[in-house]
């Protein structure tokens, strides 16, 4: 039996359920000779009978009731599915899958999901904090609807990367324990620095800015994280590399060096995998991100 169009089961259904041609013509907007012609197809590709056509109006055959009652279960989870898909699309409910650092989620991250989660609380919001090479690879499995990260070097194929905020390094003190007598970026060989370890988008972003400068940096005190770094910075360790927007926010005491205005500002990257479509959660969330 070759495929039949959906909407002759469609038109099949109204006519039954209404027993009556001319309420179906009513209901489908169809004239009564295209719905005939219609149902004389259906019956044709069925190679059989559905309809009795008497005065009382169109009686279903044994074989129609049985089909009317599949199609009619059929139409119904079809229907069922349409009501589920419009609440993905309306956000009633949804879900959100996100990669980014322990940092970029307080620094980028936080802010939109207060706003988001005000104005759609249904929606689940899942954060995935890893390396941003592990994160690539849950993105490229479709493990992650999206990536948020500041290092520049993720080459897959299959991810579409755009440039999305700007975020600003600099060297941080506590003016309880340092002056601010550094006029250039060597002086501060001088001092106890606190830096993150060599793996981290910091760090590599610190190395990479040094290096243009022909100076080499050497940690005293070397941390796994941004909030670690702050909390030795602030408890006067030494002059920390940090991010200066989550040391204003978590470590209102620190204070910038003068010459963080000679360092540039880093970028912050959203990935996307190429062969997927977001979903319509995470299309919208991706507003607030970059408003």
């Amino acid at each position: 039996m070759e495929n039949i169009d959906l909407e002759l089961y469609r038109l099949f259904y109204v006519v039954a359920k209404n027993g009556n041609m001319t309420k179906a013509s009513e209901e489908l907007h169809i004239s009564q000779p295209a719905i005939s012609q219609s149902i004389k197809k259906l019956e044709s590709q069925l190679d059989g009978t559905l309809f009795l056509r008497s005065r009382k109006g169109m009686e279903l055959t044994g074989e129609g009731k049985m089909f009317y009652d599949y199609i009619k279960g059929a139409l119904e989870l079809i229907e069922n599915a349409e009501n589920e898909f419009s609440s993905f699309k309306d956000l009633s409910v949804g879900e959100i899958k996100i990669g980014a650092s322990t940092t970029l989620t307080k620094t980028v991250l936080m802010d939109a999901i207060k706003k988001f989660h005000a104005k759609y609380p249904s929606i689940e919001i899942k954060i995935t904090n890893d390396l941003t090479s592990n994160l690539i690879l849950d993105l490229l499995k479709g493990k992650l609807d999206f990536v948020i990260f500041n290092e520049g070097d993720a080459k897959e194929k299959g991810v579409d990367i755009e440039t999305i905020k700007k975020m600003k390094h600099g060297f941080l003190y506590n003016p309880n324990f340092f002056d601010d007598n550094i006029k250039a970026i060597e002086d501060l060989k001088k001092y106890p620095l606190i830096l993150q370890h060599k793996q981290s988008n910091s760090r590599k972003f610190l190395d990479n800015y040094t290096l243009s400068q022909n100076v080499m940096l050497e940690a005293k005190t070397e941390v796994v994280s941004q909030d670690l770094l702050l909390e030795f910075t602030d408890a006067g360790f030494g002059i920390g590399f940090g991010i200066v927007d989550l040391a204003q926010k978590t470590h209102p005491s620190l204070k910038e060096l003068e010459i963080n205005k000679n360092i540039p500002e880093s970028n912050i990257y959203l990935a996307k995998n190429k062969n997927l479509i977001l979903p319509f959660a995470s299309k919208e969330f991706l507003k607030y991100i970059k408003k």
